[in-house]
């Protein structure tokens, strides 16, 4: 049925792009949605635009064909590619034709606060919100310990609060048991530099800590809200010196019934000689729960593969999820670790008694951040309200592994 939707869609007559790529207001564009062996449901679809549409005079106007109506849509932040959800789920092994029109372009700029997801700064920290509510804010203003304790703590450059579509927060900024632990965040735990061990991800030891640089660049939309910030990862022993420079882009889309957002890190070490990655047990990309759930009884972490946490330790599963009550409430959190990622499928470290968990590909082995080389990876984090649904999260993470096959109905590829 796949190859047959695709071959008929290709064999009719449609409006193609001009092979000048000069492209006129009221021009028709169409291509097909093929959602291969996934069913696509509550995730975005990215599409490769054509370079006629990239930086075409006017404005890009989704629609599903045959009379579907309106899709809404929104352009990347660099305007190569066009995202949207679809409004019906596109059964796997089926297909869907959409058309974009470009229609003269708005003489108005919208205000920020028009769309439905929206980026909200201040001078110490930069949030992204659906209409009204932060979902998740990302410190940008360096944050103090509880009082008592050591100074060494002074965290930016993380995510929390983080919250469910009801407002419950689900992570935690200074856990009481582990200072050190921030919210939503990613240091490196084990590593030597010049012959000297760093500790990025325990600041106590005084050797390393990570913090926020610079906001490069900001953007609402009705499909999502993006922030791009700049990070360091510092050597604190002696002099101040950073060792590499990361930049996150987060993305949240407009997913209200459970919150999704992706965050893709580019680490590149800027010192003149690597950074040693050792092989250790936990350093990556991470997450601390609710402080709520301080003690094992009080929260549940699983992952595709199994409910018990000391089993999943150093497996590499699809998802991991945790899950406890806040305010009297169950809610919880979801992470994926994206298939392209160094050393795919991660592992991931379950504690076995705090609601933490981190991707951590130097369970596999030692590696190097070689100078100028940069290291790429991508995340998706989730939250949801009530026990976590294992059938809506397999069918999340599919979505975020296996892009649908987009068909341009064209002369000319994208």
């Amino acid at each position: 049925m796949a190859k047959f939707f695709l071959a008929s869609i290709l064999s009719a007559s449609f409006l193609i792009v001009a092979t000048t790529g000069v492209v006129q207001a009221e021009e028709v564009f169409q291509f097909a949605v093929q959602a291969e062996q996934v069913a696509r449901k509550d995730s975005p679809i990215w599409v490769d635009l054509p370079k006629a549409l990239q930086n075409v005079e006017g404005d890009l106007v989704l629609r599903q064909a045959a009379g579907g109506g309106q899709v809404v849509s929104q352009k990347s932040e660099d305007g190569k590619r066009l995202v949207f959800i679809p409004k019906e789920e596109i059964p796997a092994t089926q297909g869907r034709l959409y058309q974009i029109q470009v229609v003269p372009k708005s003489d108005s700029t919208p205000a920020d606060s028009t769309f439905a997801v929206r980026c909200i700064k201040d001078d110490k920290t930069v949030s992204l919100a659906l209409g009204d509510q932060k979902i998740l804010t990302y410190n940008t203003a360096v944050l103090e310990p509880p009082a008592g304790t050591s100074e060494l703590y002074r965290r930016s450059g993380f995510i929390h609060p983080f919250v469910t579509p009801q407002g419950k927060v689900v992570t935690d900024g200074f856990p009481s048991d582990h200072l050190h632990q921030h919210g939503i965040f990613a240091a490196w735990t084990k590593t030597f530099f010049e012959g000297e061990g760093v500790n990025f991800w325990d600041q106590l030891g005084g050797t390393g800590t990570v913090g926020h640089r610079e906001i490069l660049e900001t953007t609402s939309g009705d499909v999502f809200a993006s922030f791009k910030v700049r990070l360091a990862h510092v050597l604190t022993k002696g002099e101040p010196r950073d060792v590499l420079d990361e930049v996150w882009t987060v993305r949240l889309y407009n997913l209200p019934k459970m919150h999704q957002f992706d965050i893709e890190s580019v680490q590149t070490c800027v010192a003149k000689t690597p950074l040693t990655i050792a092989e250790y047990h936990y350093g990556g990309f991470a997450y601390r729960g609710s402080a709520e759930w301080i003690k094992n009884d009080q929260h549940h972490i699983i992952t595709n593969e199994t409910d018990d946490r000391e089993v999943g330790n150093h497996t590499k599963p699809n998802w991991v999820g945790v899950y406890g009550p806040v305010q009297g409430d169950l809610c919880g959190a979801a992470m994926f670790s994206h298939p392209t990622n160094f050393r795919s499928p991660q592992p991931v470290r379950l504690h076995p008694s705090m609601p933490y968990f981190v991707y951590s590909p130097a369970v596999l082995g030692e590696f190097e951040l070689a100078p100028g080389k940069p290291f790429a990876a991508k995340y998706r984090y989730l939250s949801y309200d009530g026990k976590p649904d294992a059938k809506r999260l397999d069918s999340a993470w599919k979505n975020y592994s296996s892009a649908p096959k987009i068909q341009w109905v064209t002369a000319t590829a994208p």
